[in-house]
């Protein structure tokens, strides 16, 4: 029988619900022909990297291996995903897509009517408990932020382990045995194209790491826009690149579609404290980070007039704040699931931003409810839609040209309860972590951001 195969690579993406293993990549020592081969001849356990795939709130030591589905398998002549078979030295198989319900958190038992079982908490919508459940963190002032300061730090590579389970012909009719063999080359998706720095801030003497996308097909003769993305709590003090796994608010600026569309830059800084909390109130790292902008401005040619900040609960929080604070800085906010400050949105008025949060969100959707009322008393046009969130790409644009004839600079769109969710099988308190698993899906509103301009 022939030689058994020699590499196996994994393919990672990035999805609304974080990381996964989407294509596994075999060579063999032969051309094989995907005519001969079924996804019943092989299997596929995930290794997945401890930190991502908790089986509670305690990270556990070890990996987690999480069995995947064979939905296609093929061959091609060079080691990644194509449309139609071609004889070659690698056999490609696609996995199904997995969903991943919350996994930074120890969520209730799924129910179809979204009710958590008998003598559980229902949850207050920040992926806590109702209030009182849980003490107020003390906001970290500069020495505790220089305490936490890690450098650059990666979070461990994902694998696939392979197994063959029967002998299979090659391209030749030889045979090639039965075997198991874990991947030893990993490829991740968009995530591998940014860089990971180091910032020194003179103005607060914090260091700060930051993930930054540069275009690809970068001229410094031209201008590009900037996208600022900012996580939620979960990832704070986790690894550099855990900001762009945890979700795509921060690689969907990057994906090759996006991209084809609107070249710009990425930055998606690390934290390793909390920055904003619940009184609104903000430490160095905020104006760190608005530093740190300006610090890119100077090595690349970054369009100062097409800047724009982007952010999931925490991180939409401190768009707020940074907004509240430098008016004058972003072109347009895409915000989602956030608070803030009602009676503090005099500096929005001229403001263009467009916020998304589910109605079942106990947290922004009475905050969002309590901004846009304010800022319509103050005579600022919004305008306010209610949108499935299970609605087709196309649904969605549809809708979103119909916002477009209405003219306003404030957007707000609000998900129908349970409708950011892919199914029935919800989880009660936890949608407000499930809304830019949508939301930053939505093509039109990436468009939209684009199109703003000081």
């Amino acid at each position: 029988m022939a030689q058994n195969a020699q590499k196996v690579k994994a393919i990672t993406e990035v999805f609304g619900d974080g990381q996964q293993v989407t294509t596994v990549v075999v060579k063999y020592d032969k051309l094989m022909d995907g005519k001969k081969l079924t996804p019943a001849m092989f299997s596929v356990n995930e290794i997945v990297p401890p930190q991502l795939r908790p089986k509670g709130r305690t990270i556990p030591k070890d990996p987690v291996v999480e069995s995947r589905k064979v939905a296609k398998v093929y061959t091609n002549n060079v080691p990644e995903k194509a449309s139609t078979s071609k004889k070659g030295e690698y056999v490609i198989l696609e996995l199904a897509k997995v969903y991943h319900y919350l996994p930074a958190f120890n969520p209730p038992a799924r129910s179809g009517n979204g009710s958590p079982k008998d003598g559980e908490k229902k949850g207050d919508g920040n992926g806590g408990p109702v209030a009182g459940g849980r003490p107020k963190p003390a906001m970290p002032l500069r020495s505790k932020i220089l305490e936490s300061y890690k450098g650059v730090t990666k979070i461990a590579d994902f694998k696939a382990e392979v197994s063959q389970l029967k002998a299979i012909k090659t391209a030749d009719g030889s045979k090639v045995a039965p075997f198991t063999m874990t991947s030893n080359e990993v490829e991740n998706l968009i995530v591998d194209d940014f860089i990971q720095k180091e910032y020194y801030d003179k103005l607060s003497g914090i260091k700060m790491i930051y993930n930054l996308y540069v275009p690809k097909s970068y001229d410094a003769s031209k201008k590009y826009p900037l996208v600022l993305f900012m996580p939620d709590a979960t990832v704070t003090g986790m690894e550099t690149t855990r900001t762009l796994t945890q979700g795509i608010g921060a690689t969907i600026w990057a994906s090759p579609e996006e991209q084809a569309k609107h070249p710009c830059f990425v930055l998606a800084p690390d934290y390793t404290q909390q920055i904003i909390n619940d009184e609104w109130e903000t430490n160095e790292y905020m104006d760190a980070t608005v530093n740190l902008i300006h610090d890119l401005q100077k090595q690349y040619s970054i369009n100062d007039k097409k800047m724009y900040t982007t952010g999931q609960s925490g991180g939409c929080m401190l768009s707020f704040a940074m907004d509240h604070k430098y008016p004058d800085l972003f072109a347009a906010s895409l915000l989602m699931a956030g608070k803030w400050d009602s009676t503090r949105v005099e500096n929005f008025k001229n403001a263009k931003m467009w916020m998304f949060c589910g109605k079942g969100d106990l947290g922004a959707f009475p905050s969002m409810n309590s901004i846009t009322s304010e800022l319509e008393k103050m005579g600022v046009k919004v305008s306010k839609a209610v949108w499935n969130g299970r609605s087709t790409q196309e649904e969605f644009n549809q809708l979103g040209a119909e916002m477009d004839k209405e003219g306003a600079n404030i957007r707000y769109v609000v998900f129908p309860q349970y409708t950011v969710f892919p199914d029935d099988d919800h989880i009660d308190g936890m949608e407000h972590l499930q809304t830019w698993r949508v939301s930053y899906t939505i093509e039109c509103a990436r468009d939209w951001l684009f199109r703003q301009s000081k």
